[in-house]
């Protein structure tokens, strides 16, 4: 009965995000990988902060956050995609080169040469949101840890990332359709 109404509850989720089985299937995937927790007598188990009083996670805590990241990654391209078959092939592009070391190559060089700030960046951004994983808005411990002109600049930089990678189209509103 559990499993029948979770499934339920995320698939209907789904529908109410779109009509469009993309929805469906994004909660549908939701649904399954919430099930191993749900049949495990799992679900609430985990609502502690990862690696609570220590710097690093340990390797199962790591493990774990990057299957959940990979998992939820996977079902935003179902949330995203205009239908089944643009998911289905954007999915395929992602995993098909993966053992082909030409294409690793190719996708490095181009990392390398036109993305090594973003990457930075990004590095700095989620060691913040680290840090700060405690805190409502990780962000907000740089108030009290950095002087005034570095805690500036770090806005700035942040600004001016957003600024950059920012769509120049306007992008409607997703639930602007319904």
């Amino acid at each position: 009965m559990k499993v029948r109404n979770t499934f339920i509850i995320f698939v209907v989720s789904g529908f109410w995000h779109g009509a469009n089985w993309t929805f469906i299937v994004w909660g549908a995937l939701n649904a399954i990988y919430f099930l191993p927790l749900l049949l495990r007598d799992k679900n609430r188990v985990h609502t502690g902060d990862i690696a609570a009083n220590r710097l690093l996670p340990s390797l199962k805590e790591l493990k774990g956050m990057l299957i959940t990241f990979g998992l939820t990654v996977i079902a935003w391209v179902f949330f995203r995609a205009e239908n089944i078959g643009h998911a289905v092939q954007y999915l395929y592009d992602i995993f098909a080169g993966l053992g082909s070391y030409k294409n690793y190559y190719k996708t490095y060089s181009l990392l390398y040469n036109f993305n090594l700030v973003l990457i930075f960046i990004i590095i700095l951004f989620i060691v913040v949101e680290w840090l700060g994983r405690k805190d409502e808005y990780a962000i907000e411990k740089l108030d009290y840890k950095l002087n005034k002109p570095i805690r500036w600049m770090v806005y700035s930089l942040l600004i001016f990332v957003i600024g950059m990678y920012m769509p120049s189209a306007e992008s409607p509103f997703i639930y602007f359709q319904f």
